[in-house]
């Protein structure tokens, strides 16, 4: 009969349903335990991510393709190219660049726009030493 590593492998897959799938990982760890002079099963890294599509950046940030296509069209992604011309590809560096972007975006909207005018207000206020005059716009917007 066979060494006992390969009977335990037998006796494993016997074990299991007709047409299991069995992760090739597993089944070279199990033939390399106990074999003396065998080296362990050594699992490649996985392989490098391939740049991203037009459809994966949509489900990524939440939005339709179209609009996410208008965004690598206006030059919003750093490194974004056309495959054979066709498809647009963006690398990670890009969704990266495109990230921070964002939120340094965000960071300077502190205040908010009824601050900044109620800002401006008073510094006019200080140059002229009167009140500005602020009308009433047919929206109900005030107007300085």
């Amino acid at each position: 009969m066979g060494s006992p590593p390969l009977e335990s492998l037998r006796a494993a897959l016997t074990a299991m349903p007709p047409g299991t799938l069995v992760p090739r990982d597993w089944l070279l760890k199990q033939l390399s335990e106990g074999i003396s002079g065998v080296p362990a099963a050594v699992t490649p890294a996985p392989p490098r991510r391939v740049d991203l599509t037009i459809r994966d950046l949509a489900k990524l940030f939440g939005k339709q393709p179209s609009t996410v296509r208008g965004w690598v069209e206006r030059g919003d992604f750093p490194g974004a190219y056309k495959l054979h011309g066709k498809e647009w590809r963006v690398p990670e560096s890009g969704v990266e660049a495109f990230q921070n972007r964002q939120r340094r975006a965000k960071s300077d909207t502190r205040l908010s726009a009824w601050r900044r005018v109620r800002r401006s207000d008073a510094a006019s206020k200080s140059e002229s030493g009167q009140d500005p005059v602020t009308t009433r716009s047919t929206h109900g917007n005030a107007e300085a």
